[in-house]
């Protein structure tokens, strides 16, 4: 996957070697937040046989080409960071803070977070989890998804946020919930499934909620914010418990 990754990106920036769009407000999110995520994840990739091997650094690549193609060749269509950023931290916290007290309420209601090795090191697992990690998702299913499903196929923004809410909990559910290749039996797929069951519905809940923010105030923000908040509390909390490999 790494190299079928690399070489497909490769391909794309020599068939259109542009870094930056012609939206300003993408060019906001492409400038500071995707690029760094997208190069860090490579480094990663690079330098850690372990990473390159747990999947997540693969599904991260497969993510930043997906953001690079449709934010530059459709910046009238994606979302990216507005000039108003108070709305954006405003709301974050808020969501930021609603997670948390309906986890304290139901401790099964969590987001997932990536299974990564032991050997990438606290530090660099911190980086993923909270950095880039919400960078590429709220990206790929916001950013760019969303508005592709309205602006392509025509759909209302109910249809639209509805899939890519669906979407976003397949892909937690295949990318983080459970090691396919560990299940033997449908049994085994279904009791995984129901283990993780109270993460997925909060995922496709969360999803929905930051699509629509998202969309009404036009500004990743509004997602990237709790999202990294979010993720940051999952990490620091299990990281004091003394768990380094997985989250979630």
């Amino acid at each position: 996957f790494f190299i079928v990754g690399a070489v497909g990106w490769f391909l794309l920036f020599i068939g259109k070697p542009q870094f930056l769009s012609s939206d300003a407000d993408d060019n906001r999110f492409l400038k500071f937040i995707f690029y760094p995520s997208a190069l860090f994840n490579i480094l990663l990739l690079i330098i850690n046989e372990d990473y390159r091997n747990s999947g997540a650094g693969s599904v991260y690549l497969i993510l930043s080409i997906l953001i690079y193609l449709l934010y530059i060749s459709f910046p009238e269509i994606t979302i990216g960071i507005s000039k108003n950023i108070t709305k954006g931290i405003l709301w974050g916290i808020g969501i930021i803070a609603g997670f948390f007290i309906l986890n304290q309420i139901a401790p099964s209601f969590s987001l997932l977070t990536p299974q990564l090795p032991f050997t990438l090191g606290g530090f660099f697992r911190g980086v993923v989890i909270v950095g880039f990690a919400p960078a590429l998702e709220s990206g790929s299913f916001r950013g760019a998804l969303l508005p592709f499903l309205m602006a392509k196929f025509g759909l209302s923004f109910p249809k639209a946020n509805s899939i890519q809410a669906l979407i976003f909990t397949i892909y937690h559910f295949l990318s983080y919930g459970i090691f396919l290749g560990g299940l033997k039996t449908l049994t085994e797929l279904f009791g995984a499934t129901a283990a993780i069951s109270g993460s997925l519905i909060t995922a496709f809940a969360f999803a929905l909620l930051v699509g629509w923010l998202v969309f009404k105030f036009n500004s990743l923000l509004l997602e990237y914010i709790p999202h990294t908040g979010i993720n940051a509390g999952l990490f620091f909390t299990v990281l004091s418990a003394g768990s380094f490999f997985s989250i979630g």
